[in-house]
């Protein structure tokens, strides 16, 4: 092309636009201030997701940890409420050696977090019909997708901490510390609502006088057996049955659609997984670690806390039953 072809050319291309560069027109100053927009927006939204997972939880696990209490009081029938529990729970032992890396990789952190709030919802409903098939049923389902479920909950706490790190001097440990400490708070929290909702809806309408010659019955002397005639064991009616357990799962219902609308996915939690080849390279590491004698001295830790656990929701608060 001749001279006169560029003189022609340029300026049709200037004036069309084709030839500018956006970047070039803009200086360091307007630069910063877009990355301090994106800084301000990324830390404000890991907050405001860390608040939205947490109002979450403690919406479906206020009414889980609330029936688990009462598993040996209203659910007594047969030892249903017993057997329930111990199904949960061994089919949680399956699913956390096995499960959690296959189906986070495969279907995404929240995915599985919005299945497993779902399918919890299913355990809470279960105990409005004592039937057997239902319970069992339920708490298998919720068994296995327990593994996966916490792990996924774990993950998305640990994402937004890194994110929120990323726009702050703060160390890492310092947040990733800060945000778990504030998704206690959140949990524990859940121990209160739920007996509030619990006493409120299994309250008797007429005060009951007290048994004072119960007293020497109750505590480590207590024994179900002799106390046939006590009201205060008897299991609730079937209306405040339906009213307690349906305002649980109304509130696991709230969270389900809290969790699918206003909580942001993890951009970066889909990755080509690697099959059961990394569930079973999961199992040998896990076993691999009690090798190590530091971890080995956990494992009496954790017998310990989970026979403290069903000790606390099961026992005692039958025991405590005797004294109201």
């Amino acid at each position: 092309m001749d001279k006169t072809g560029y003189d022609v050319f340029l300026p049709d291309v200037a004036e069309d636009g084709l030839g500018q560069n956006p970047s070039i027109n803009k200086d360091e100053r307007y630069l910063q201030q877009e990355e301090d927009i994106k800084i301000k927006e990324l830390r404000r939204r890991s907050l405001r997701n860390l608040f939205i997972f947490n109002t979450c939880y403690v919406l479906v696990y206020t009414g889980f940890w609330a029936l688990s209490n009462l598993q040996s009081t209203m659910n007594a029938a047969g030892g249903i409420g017993d057997y329930s529990q111990a199904v949960i729970y061994i089919c949680s032992m399956i699913s956390s050696l096995f499960l959690p890396k296959f189906l986070i990789e495969k279907f995404g952190c929240k995915n599985i977090l919005v299945v497993g709030t779902v399918i919890c919802c299913f355990s809470i409903a279960s105990n409005m019909f004592l039937r057997w098939d239902v319970m069992i049923t339920a708490s298998v389902a919720f068994g296995l997708i327990n593994g996966p479920y916490a792990s996924a909950q774990t993950f998305y706490i640990d994402e937004m901490a890194t994110r929120f790190q990323s726009t702050i001097s703060e160390n890492i440990e310092f947040i990733m510390g800060s945000f778990f400490g504030l998704f206690m708070f959140f949990s524990e929290s859940t121990q209160i609502w739920g007996n509030v909702i619990a006493y409120y809806s299994l309250m008797k309408r007429n005060p009951v006088d007290v048994n004072t010659s119960l007293i020497s019955e109750c505590g480590s002397d207590f024994l179900p057996s002799d106390n046939d005639s006590n009201t205060n064991l008897d299991p609730p009616t079937e209306e405040q049955r339906f009213v307690l357990v349906g305002a649980y799962l109304a509130m696991g219902l709230v969270s389900i659609l809290i969790m699918v609308v206003f909580m942001d996915p993890l951009k970066n939690d889909l990755k080509e997984g690697s099959g059961w080849r990394s569930t079973f390279e999961r199992f040998v590491s896990a076993f691999k670690q009690l090798l190590k004698p530091q971890q080995f001295l956990l494992v009496p830790l954790s017998i310990y806390i989970g026979m403290e656990g069903p000790f606390y929701g099961n026992e005692f608060t039958e025991v405590r039953q005797c004294l109201t």
